[in-house]
């Protein structure tokens, strides 16, 4: 099939629900894609670079992800932020202070490294999902 994205035209796009969910998918898909080039190629182990894979999930909104796939994005969220919050002692200002190290941390920090490496095959699962519905919906809308 050729490559039609070069064409020199615009093509008119018709702002409708369908449109602005298209769009949405087409984020989602840009930030897991993102999330999965991390886990990819990022430095460290797995647990660090699902805490990198992770900023790209937390900008993500409800509104981003299609339906059937709002679960699993869900699970993979609450899976990296599931832990208690713990705390690291810090001297600020010559004072010694306890400050919170972020649930995303604290849960990582704790989590075996099986569990993680299953957590990153489900973004990877998502990311994949969310391909195939994107190229689906762009069909139907040409």
């Amino acid at each position: 099939m050729a490559d039609d994205s070069h064409h020199s035209q615009p093509r008119e796009i018709k702002v409708t629900e369908h449109a602005a969910a298209l769009n949405g998918a087409s984020y989602a898909h840009e930030k897991l894609g993102v999330a999965v080039w991390k886990l990819a190629t990022g430095p460290g182990g797995i647990k660090s670079r699902l805490a990198d894979a992770y900023i790209e999930l937390a900008i993500l909104q409800p509104s981003d992800i299609p339906g059937d796939l709002l679960e699993d994005w869900r699970r993979i969220r609450a899976d990296l932020t599931s832990g208690k919050m713990q705390y690291e002692t810090a001297i600020v200002d010559g004072e010694l202070v306890q400050r919170p190290v972020g649930l995303l941390l604290s849960t990582l920090r704790h989590m075996r490294t099986s569990k993680a490496t299953r957590i990153a095959e489900r973004i990877c699962l998502l990311d994949a999902k969310l391909e195939a519905l994107v190229k689906d919906r762009e069909s139907e809308a040409a």
